[in-house]
């Protein structure tokens, strides 16, 4: 145990140090439970970070999952993204939700701001979305993005130019289900989002 604790440690650190030399934001799923039982509620956060000098224009997002596990309870909150891309004004900002089934939801958000005033109110971290659904079965479901890069995972920056960005995924176990240990890479991303929340001086970035 200490020697895996040692690991984590000097993997944490490296990550802290990889913080300041990241080009990409970071996009990572985090649900508020890995294994859930039958009948409880679970909510997976979607979180954006190191943003750095650009902004989030905009994004046009597919969420998947298995509907059959988690479906028969489910919303999404987007407003803390609606907040963010209209610089604290809702009302800047086109936003839309699409239900296409049961294991897919899209999500569509565009700012009416000009890029330095987006640039000067936006924060380097922030929440997209959280969903909560109610655990129908057992099972083990991934919750993450689509693969279509203009449909699914398309995130927008300064100069109506696509961000390059590094996106991660979730893991939730049902009643009998097993989620897998995180590969290294996994690890090595969600150890990257901790260390950037543990400094909120580097993660903010109000201008003027």
């Amino acid at each position: 145990m200490n020697k895996l604790l040692t690991r984590l440690s000097v993997l944490c650190g490296a990550c802290v140090c990889a913080l300041g030399a990241a080009a990409n934001p970071v996009v990572v799923f985090t649900p508020s439970t890995q294994h859930a039982n039958v009948g409880d509620l679970v909510e997976v956060n979607v979180s954006i970070s190191g943003l750095g000098d650009e902004v989030l224009a905009a994004f046009d997002l597919n969420f998947l999952w298995n509907g059959p596990l988690m479906g028969s309870t489910r919303s999404i909150d987007a407003s803390s993204s609606q907040l963010q891309l209209g610089g604290g004004d809702p009302s800047q900002v086109i936003m839309a939700i699409d239900v296409v089934d049961s294991g897919q939801w899209g999500l569509q958000g565009s700012s009416l701001l000009d890029d330095p005033t987006l640039a000067s109110l936006q924060d380097n971290a922030f929440l997209l979305a959280r969903f909560t659904f109610l655990a129908d079965a057992d099972g083990v479901t991934t919750f993450g993005l689509g693969q279509d890069p203009d449909f699914q995972r398309n995130f927008v920056g300064l100069n109506y130019n696509t961000l390059d960005v590094t996106i991660g995924s979730a893991c939730v176990a049902i009643g009998s289900g097993q989620c897998t240990v995180p590969e290294p890479a996994s690890l090595s991303l969600a150890l990257l989002a901790l260390a950037g929340a543990a400094a909120p001086a580097a993660l903010r970035r109000r201008k003027g």
